[in-house]
């Protein structure tokens, strides 16, 4: 009986959680990866990647399609919006070197998010908090699973290219930015700090020439870091001002850009005034809050709490105005959905959401840190001894029961909310394959007709691959820019039964 007792206390080591963790992670990425190679390109995709196409037909070289992404960049700029660096990036998907190449684009969208999570939770914790390796890798793991995971939008995060590089993508890189800002801020080498000095360069013309909610908060986080070097009176803060006038300057040219008067014009009397704007942003956030949040997050910041409790309990940090923090992040929140109430007077498309939601989980995670921090010291002021083992071993299978439980019977569509189960789901059933099929007799139909040709409709519409098909109407934008790209005068998308 004593030996039982002593195994239920059992406390298992942090290098042991840490690789569950990792292991889990690594698991759950599996059938995301699995999927990417049934990925098809659609609408925006040729539109912009036909700039660099056109250009590698008179000169198939590096060289060749860097002017062609140039050119879109340029002509995107005056002629639609100012999102430069995302115009850029855009036009450069892997298809413009071959059909079959499409599907590295997607690889690379479901890859770069948790690595720039990883990296920006490791410079939060262990380079600010001081925490050790193992809780650190834990939490880079559990972060990074959680975010990708329950990604808003998986179709347009991971699956389309145009649509996952300009929100996704260029977020993921703001993300590894604000990993260097805050290295510098609280110290490197010399070699080190140079190379993180440029890369904040980098980063800052990128997240500058971002989508508007990319651009806004990343602004919105250099201006908060400089203010907060400031009154700490740190001199590493003039590390950060040359990236910030970068990011100024690209902020500035983003949003000024002709382009922008011109895309204005289509969505007329969408828009609120950018006060009113402003205001809807906090309502927006606060009737979001149940649908990023949910039954399985909470369940996710349980699991956490053991972990973070042991990294707090062994920092030095002060965490001091917590309330303060929380005002802080429900504002910088808020700020995601401002962009799209001013331009288009919602709170946004899948795509734009799934910034929005990586954003509000991280602040949730940061917070859950500093308000487990902050009780930790008001225990300590107290007297009262904390323990930082971490949680007994029957801790994590009790959890992963009720994960199992609020999967099977408290989500609304398992497939829909959970991005690996529905990647799996759709590869299984086949339908992920038979679609694939279907796409690639459609080319070879398009490749082989004539100049006007009519495809069928798609009997098979995986929701992670499908977004939407061709129409029957040739004049339609999304058949004229499949049209283009393949070089014929019309695609038309007719059934059988209507011919």
């Amino acid at each position: 009986m004593r030996g039982l007792k002593k195994a239920m206390k059992w406390k298992p080591d942090a290098r042991l959680v840490a690789g569950m963790a990792f292991a889990a992670f690594v698991l759950l990425m599996i059938p995301l990866l699995r999927i990417a190679i049934y990925s098809v390109p659609y609408y925006d995709d040729y539109k912009f990647g036909g700039f660099v196409k056109g250009f590698l037909t008179q000169e198939r070289s590096l060289r060749s399609a860097l002017q062609g992404a140039l050119y879109c960049t340029k002509t995107n700029w005056y002629a639609w919006q100012g999102t430069y660096s995302a115009s850029f990036l855009n036009s450069l998907m892997p298809m413009v070197w071959g059909e079959q190449y499409y599907f590295l684009g997607v690889v690379f969208l479901i890859l770069v998010l948790p690595v720039s999570i990883m990296v920006l939770v490791k410079v939060l914790l262990h380079d600010v908090l001081k925490a050790d390796w193992p809780s650190c890798v834990a939490m880079q793991a559990a972060m990074a699973a959680m975010a990708v995971v329950l990604l808003y939008s998986p179709q347009q995060g991971f699956y389309w290219y145009v649509g996952g590089m300009s929100y996704v993508g260029m977020h993921s890189f703001l993300m590894l930015t604000i990993a260097a800002w805050i290295k510098l801020l609280v110290g490197a080498g010399r070699v080190k700090a140079i190379l993180l000095m440029l890369w904040s360069l980098v980063g800052a013309a990128l997240a500058g020439g971002a989508t508007y909610v990319t651009a806004l908060q990343g602004l919105l986080i250099c201006l908060g870091l400089v203010g907060l070097g400031a009154i700490l009176r740190s001199r590493r803060t003039w590390l950060l001002v040359p990236s910030l006038l970068v990011y100024g300057y690209g902020f500035f040219k983003n949003v000024t850009a002709p382009g922008n008067q011109v895309r204005a014009r289509w969505y007329v009397g969408w828009g609120y005034p950018p006060i009113e704007a402003v205001f809807r942003s906090f309502l927006e956030a606060f009737s979001h809050l149940g649908e990023f949040s949910g039954w399985i997050t909470l369940a996710c910041l349980i699991l956490f709490a053991p972990i973070v409790w042991r990294m707090v309990c062994m920092s030095k940090f002060s965490f001091r105005l917590p309330g303060l923090v929380l005002a802080a992040s429900f504002c910088l929140y808020a700020t995601g959905f401002t962009p799209t109430l001013y331009a288009m007077g919602h709170g946004g498309y899948g795509r734009v959401l799934n910034c929005v939601k990586i954003t509000y989980q991280i602040l949730l995670i940061i917070n859950e840190v500093y308000w487990l921090g902050w009780l930790r010291g008001v225990l300590d002021r107290k007297g009262k001894t904390v323990s930082g083992r971490g949680a007994v071993w029957w801790f994590y299978p009790l959890m992963g029961a009720v994960m199992l439980f609020i999967f099977a019977f408290l989500s609304r569509s398992q497939a829909g909310c959970y991005s690996s189960y529905g990647a799996y789901y759709f590869v299984h059933t086949g339908e992920a394959y038979n679609f694939y099929q279907e796409y690639k007799n459609r080319i070879e139909t398009i490749v082989n007709g004539g100049p006007d040709v009519v495809v069928k409709p798609y009997v098979y519409k995986p929701w992670f691959l499908f977004i939407k098909d061709l129409g029957e109407d040739p004049m339609m934008d999304e058949n004229q820019s499949m049209a283009a790209w393949y070089g014929k005068n019309s695609i038309s998308c007719i059934s059988e039964t209507q011919e």
